[in-house]
């Protein structure tokens, strides 16, 4: 049964992730006429993710669960600022900062934003705005249902969320006026194809802010076999600041402006106008 959380005009900026047609609105969910196939709406949430992810043969798809258990911590300073000292180097930046400076990357932006990989909505939820509406999609359910509780429990009512993956984007060509991607870009299977499919929902010119690492000079990433051993274990993707660009540039982006903090890579590029 469709959620009443779930508005139907909210539903109505989704189409489906296969083929893209738009999507009807029934009982069960939201169907897709070409493909055959509806899409369930769990707890309020669209649910387009149809594989079960712990028979996915990468890595980072069938650790999922464990994102699913660190839902309720994933912001507080045991977790994520854990992680950007571990990792980025210790207080070469902080969750505070970083979230500055994204929304700043995206402050001049009105319509609307997507977050790729949003979690609870760490970064969507402080960007959210009358004149700023954010749809946030992660393969997490109990990241997304984490964020529900957030936006409810701050009011936010232009922050929505579904799962979904990146290399499927349950949206329209050029549907977006700006994105996130935040502390996830590392995670992704094959950073181009993520990308490109990111770049194929933005406006010309659009704008992505993103968040990721870099084997800067400060903590555990600036060693090599740490950065191969994440790569092993978890299919992690330790970014060089012009290795990025290069991808980047093989995607559709323009006007990289990178920044390094510690080990934590910060940047903006456009969405080319070709």
């Amino acid at each position: 049964m469709v959620d009443k959380t779930a508005t139907a005009c909210e539903l109505a900026a989704y189409v489906c992730p296969a083929c893209k047609d738009a999507l009807e609105q029934n009982p069960q969910g939201l169907l897709c006429r070409r493909c055959a196939q509806t899409y369930a709406i769990v707890d309020g949430l669209p649910d387009f993710v149809r594989e079960d992810l712990a028979r996915n043969r990468d890595p980072m798809w069938r650790n999922i669960g464990a994102m699913d258990r660190f839902a309720r911590f994933y912001e507080s300073g045991f977790w994520y600022q854990g992680v950007l000292n571990l990792m980025g180097g210790f207080k070469s930046t902080t969750l505070e900062r970083l979230i500055a400076e994204i929304s700043a990357m995206v402050a001049g932006v009105q319509g609307r934003i997507l977050d790729v990989a949003c979690g609870p909505g760490t970064y969507g939820r402080r960007v959210a705005s009358a004149s700023k509406e954010v749809f946030g999609i992660d393969i997490s359910l109990n990241m997304l249902r984490q964020g529900v509780i957030y936006t409810r429990r701050d009011h936010i009512e232009s922050m929505h969320f579904a799962r979904a993956r990146v290399e499927s984007l349950p949206f329209a060509d050029r549907f977006f006026d700006a994105a996130l991607c935040c502390g996830s870009l590392h995670l992704f299977p094959d950073t181009i194809v993520a990308l490109r499919e990111i770049a194929r929902t933005l406006k010309p010119g659009a704008r992505l802010a993103a968040m990721t690492f870099t084997p800067g000079r400060r903590g555990l990433l600036r060693y090599q076999t740490i950065r191969e051993r994440l790569r092993r274990k978890y299919g992690t993707h330790v970014f060089d600041v012009e290795e990025m660009h290069r991808y980047l540039t093989a995607a559709g982006f323009d006007n990289y402006r990178p920044q390094a903090l510690g080990s934590v890579l910060i940047f903006s590029a456009t969405r080319s106008a070709a």
